[in-house]
Order: structure tokens, then sequence, then C-alpha cells
């Protein structure tokens, strides 16, 4: 019983971090989506994106905001002239993509 115990004990504790992305890991999220967004309206404020923002470069994602549970991240559009935020969890979900940073 008590090697059993010591097996969970461990299993959790090994896994106690897992599934935490970084602040780079949730830019390259925000990229992917904005990729994604530009072929088709996922029902997020912001729409479906035009095609220029298929082509803004990885220095237009930047970390705005950081809490205990989620990232905010800016992209900017110099061609439009226009921002979007992607709010995404410390585990990686994409819970929203917005043009204002009022999360």
């Amino acid at each position: 019983v008590v090697f059993c115990i010591s097996l969970m004990s461990t299993g959790v504790l090994a896994h106690s971090d897992h599934g935490h992305v970084s602040d780079q890991q949730a830019i390259s999220i925000a990229a992917k989506s904005i990729n994604k967004l530009a072929f088709k309206d996922y029902g997020f404020e912001v729409g479906k994106l035009n095609d220029s923002w298929k082509e803004i470069p990885s220095e237009a994602l930047s970390l705005v905001k950081e809490s205990d549970d989620y990232y905010i991240i800016k992209a900017s559009n110099e061609n439009e002239g226009s921002e979007v935020y992607f709010k995404i969890t410390k585990s990686g979900q994409l819970l929203d993509v917005k043009s204002k940073s009022d999360f």
C-alpha cells in the first residue's frame, strides 16, 4: 500500500506543471490563430480577418498582459492600422479575440 501511495504522489508532483505554456508559446498560438481567422469566422468579435493579416511578421505580436490564468497577446497590422488582442489561457487554449484589450 505504501508503495502504491508513493507512486501516485510522485506522478502527481511530476505533472503539476504539465500543460502550461510560456508567453512565447502563447504568441505562437496567437500567430497560428491569425492564419485561421484569415480563412474563417470562428465566432469571435473580430470575425474573419482580411487577407492582409496573413502577412504580418512575428515581430508584430507581443505580450500585453500576463495574469495567473492567462496571457493577452497583441497583434498589430501596420497595413490596416489596426490591432487584434488574443486571450490565451496558461494551458494554451484561445478564449477570445477582440479588437480592444478590454478583457
